[in-house]
């Protein structure tokens, strides 16, 4: 990392690129030989992180990156609670760092589109908060090699954010780093931060409207679906002595920090655009049920459609036993139609086996289970789809 942290806060700064290293440390070294086979892209959806989705999420727990990180990432520093997600960071010492905190990010990989969340980040000096996509050697999403999107505060001046990219970059040498000032305090409340990814280049985007432009060329390619998809991830981290002319020197302030996220969404396709804000679900009403987020993937060999519905009640916690019922259209118009949520209130329709090309929609058609009323009014999602 040298060069470019000892030049400050003003140059082109590599510490982002470190944010891929969690997924490094937390596979052994031996599977490195064994890439694996290239992932499905995901499809367009949005989540309210009004609760737990392990259907598209995953806790970062149990492992650290090392410099210049210097925490630990621990499950139980991503929390969910009035409405939002809460990543905490704390002087909880673990895994031989002084500090601990917390990471999500998701279990698919996603190509070209629109990545937007709606949040609020840390104003103390040495920490990290984030938005960002990943790939590389054990986070594999096809070939492999480290291709990055991000947005980020450093905690120094929460008047800033920093855009950057890497692609096919093992080595870290892009120079791609940009920093915006917002004109405003992004710690003071919360703001929609995004970009939209296409083969032609990255646009990053404040709350719906463009501000900064990266295009693609030959001389500095932007990253490419086609080499390798990559996962959505939002972080918060304290740096360590080798990044403070970066984000400046972190002093633990005596009590937790929160990185607070509103929500986030995706939508797939070169052509997405940043639309209104999502409708919050009607809160406080533990009779109500809604269906709160919609995920659809291709299998492996892109055959069938999976669909995974989360449903939750006006509080946001996880209805299990409801059925769901929904309908297929588009290039496939046959398989599951009615499903159970599992504990997590999840539940996962699949299409019939087809080789037909095309565009694979579902609509949910009802949600029914424990005498609660479903308002389908309230419903984040009702249908998705994804080009097969």
């Amino acid at each position: 990392m040298g060069k470019t942290i000892r030049e400050g806060l003003g140059a082109a700064i590599r510490p982002a690129a470190a944010l891929a290293i969690a997924s490094l440390l937390c596979v052994p070294a031996a599977h490195a030989a064994k890439p694996a086979p290239r992932p499905a892209a995901q499809g367009t959806f949005t989540d309210n992180l009004t609760s737990y989705d392990t259907s598209r999420w995953a806790k970062a727990d149990g492992w650290t990156n090392g410099s210049p990180f210097d925490n630990a990432w621990l499950a139980d520093h991503v929390t969910f609670h009035d409405g939002m997600m809460d990543l905490r960071l704390d002087n909880h010492a673990a895994l031989g760092e002084p500090y601990s905190s917390g990471e999500l990010r998701t279990t698919g990989f996603y190509g070209y589109g629109c990545y937007e969340a709606k949040f609020r980040p840390v104003a103390v000096p040495g920490v990290v908060t984030s938005l960002f996509t990943f790939a590389g050697p054990y986070d594999n999403g096809g070939n492999g090699k480290h291709n990055e999107i991000d947005l980020e505060f450093v905690g120094s001046n929460t008047n800033f954010v920093q855009f950057n990219f890497w692609t096919n970059d093992d080595a870290y040498a892009a120079n791609n780093a940009y920093l915006m000032n917002l004109g405003f305090d992004a710690s003071q409340s919360t703001h929609r931060y995004g970009f939209k990814w296409t083969s032609t280049g990255i646009d990053w985007y404040l709350d719906g409207n463009r501000v900064y432009q990266a295009k693609d060329s030959a001389l500095n390619p932007t990253p490419k679906a086609a080499d390798s998809l990559q996962k959505i991830m939002m972080n918060l981290w304290p740096v360590d002595a080798t990044a403070s002319l970066w984000a400046g020197t972190f002093v633990y302030p005596g009590q937790p920090l929160h990185a607070l996220y509103d929500w986030v969404r995706y939508t797939a396709g070169e052509a997405c655009e940043f639309g209104p804000e999502p409708t919050q679900p009607p809160p406080g009403d533990p009779s109500i049920i809604h269906v709160s987020g919609l995920s659809i993937s291709i299998n492996a060999r892109s055959t069938q459609a999976i669909v995974r519905a989360t449903v939750v009640d006006g509080l946001g916690r996880a209805v299990a036993g409801a059925t769901v019922t929904g309908a297929w259209s588009g290039a496939i118009t046959t398989g599951d139609t009615s499903r159970t949520t599992d504990n997590n209130g999840v539940a996962t329709f699949y299409s019939s086996q087809s080789r037909a090309t095309g565009n694979v929609e579902f609509c949910v058609t009802g949600v029914a289970g424990g005498g609660l009323y479903y308002d389908a009014s309230a419903n984040l999602q009702s249908c998705t789809s994804i080009t097969k």
